[in-house]
């Protein structure tokens, strides 16, 4: 194994135990993830290794697990993966490719995380005006807001709970961070809509990236953004992540009826 691939799989599993499953299931290579339908991330099949088996039966099984839980079966195929499994979904009725997306890392010791003032932290678990914040700003409803709080809750690996606040208390920008293997991954980067391009979401995600390397040791960080979201991709590339690990898209089959 050659450094590249080394450290895209550290990358990965930092990605995985930074935004955990509810459920897991794991099948020849493949972990499928489960979590009440809340979030393609938590709610698809990953592909870890390659295994022995056949794709086809692979698919149907996983197929049948999703179906069990009243859920469309996801995939979530990586750049590296056998363009087979892509040939295979066409030929089961699978839609197209889904939200192609970036994994880019930040390396410290080329780009040492800039800590900006004002930024609020909670580690561990966040508080209720945090996650109520956060479920305004995505236009959650109850079933997903429960469910988000249990996949944080469900965090087994050190996290920081980040938000840049406005003069009356409440948030402009949140962002959380959890770290694995010196590599923390952030995740759930918001802006409110009035206060886009104003330098929230950095001093948020700042925030995570100082803290994780100064209390917990990190010596990068990572995260994934769409790949046509050029305003993003921007605002990240000139935090330092400047080095895109792989991409990786979802194909979907409806749920059964």
């Amino acid at each position: 194994m050659n450094a590249t691939h080394h450290l895209a799989g550290r990358v990965e599993e930092a990605s995985l135990n930074g935004w955990p499953a509810l459920r897991d299931v794991f099948f020849d290579g493949w972990l499928i993830r489960l979590a009440d339908g809340y979030t393609r991330r938590t709610n698809s099949v990953n592909l870890l290794f390659p295994g022995m088996l056949p794709l086809d039966r692979k698919i149907r099984y996983c197929e049948a697990v999703y179906a069990a839980q009243g859920l469309p079966t996801i995939f979530c195929i990586s750049s590296s993966a056998d363009p087979a499994l892509d040939r295979l979904l066409d030929e089961r009725g699978y839609n197209p490719a889904e939200d192609e997306s970036c994994v880019l890392l930040m390396d410290f010791a080329e780009t040492p995380p800039q800590s900006v003032p004002g930024a609020v932290l909670e580690e561990v678990l966040p508080g209720e005006l945090w996650l109520a914040s956060l479920a305004q700003l995505h236009g959650q409803n109850d079933h997903a807001r429960r469910t988000h709080r249990r996949i944080l809750e469900n965090l087994a690996v050190p996290a920081v709970f980040a938000a840049a606040p406005l003069d009356d208390g409440s948030p402009a920008a949140l962002a959380y961070g959890a770290v694995h293997d010196g590599i923390v991954c952030v995740n759930s980067v918001v802006t409110h809509p009035d206060f886009r391009r104003q330098g929230q979401a950095r001093k948020a995600v700042a925030a995570v990236l100082s803290w994780a390397q100064e209390l917990r040791g990190a010596t990068g960080a990572c995260l994934s953004v769409v790949a046509e979201n050029a305003p993003a991709r921007a605002l990240y590339e000139s935090m330092g992540f400047t080095r895109e690990m792989y991409r990786y898209h979802y194909r979907r089959r409806s749920a059964p009826t």
